[in-house]
């Protein structure tokens, strides 16, 4: 339970960090929010609950989620107001995280754990990208 707990607070730092530089928005005026708060709440309860069928020790879901979490935190940014990339730029920026991601995520993980995640991943960013209007 502390493990959700944990989970579901690391998940919304990372889609609520602000840009501490970008002067022209206040904090609520440059986020975009794709999700509705239940939304993410069913994202992260489910994306918890998936993970824990590649049975993972303690330790090693840390490093897991440090990964996603830092990832996910940087990704939540792109389409921020205050970075105004065009919708092709924001998607080059998106592939050059998701390749640095999907780098780290392959070293870590055996075959068949990154065989998993793959699949639960795909799940995760199809849902991101129906919002982002991309086609995947």
């Amino acid at each position: 339970m502390i493990k959700l707990k944990y989970l579901l607070f690391i998940l919304s730092l990372a889609f609520a960090i602000p840009n501490l530089y970008a002067q022209e928005y206040t904090k609520a005026e440059r986020k975009v929010q794709i999700f509705t708060p239940a939304e993410k709440d069913n994202l992260q309860m489910w994306f918890h609950k998936e993970i824990h069928k590649m049975d993972f020790t303690e330790e090693e879901l840390d490093e897991y989620y440090a990964v996603i979490f830092y990832y996910v935190a940087r990704i939540s940014r792109l389409d921020d107001l205050d970075k105004d990339y065009t919708h092709e730029e924001f998607k080059v920026e998106l592939n050059k995280l998701l390749v640095k991601q999907d780098a780290d995520i392959k070293e870590m993980l055996t075959e068949e754990r990154y065989n998993l995640h793959n699949e639960i991943y795909t799940v995760f960013l199809n849902s991101a990208y129906e919002r982002w209007g991309i086609n995947n």
